[in-house]
């Protein structure tokens, strides 16, 4: 799985809440977008403080995973062609992990 939160505090506490789940975790700072950067898998967490680089990203991001926990501070604009969950800062950590659940499991929670 995918972590992607420019905050090394909030990076490092994803990664080892889920870590502490099961999931194998690769994080970043930013999206990796070196040519030949291995997909990530089935989900990415991404920090919507992590999507600067404005619409050019997001085939990038397509291309790593194939569903998203969006991590907001408010209301998240929905992308089409992406299953999305979103979950609002300040994390609580349950609540992460039931999106990144869900979000394996293909279940939308309307931000399609």
């Amino acid at each position: 799985m995918l972590v992607i939160a420019p905050d090394g505090q909030l990076r490092r506490s994803i990664a080892f809440l889920l870590e502490a789940e099961g999931y194998r975790i690769s994080s970043h700072a930013t999206v990796p977008m070196q040519a030949g950067y291995p997909a990530a898998g089935r989900c990415a967490v991404i920090d919507e403080d992590a999507l600067t680089d404005g619409e050019g990203l997001w085939p990038r991001l397509q291309r790593l995973a194939s569903s998203f926990v969006m991590l907001s501070s408010g209301l998240l604009v929905p992308r089409p062609h992406f299953l999305m969950h979103s979950v609002e800062k300040p994390l609580l950590g349950q609540s992460l992990v039931e999106a990144v659940e869900a979000a394996i499991r293909g279940i939308g929670d309307g931000s399609r």
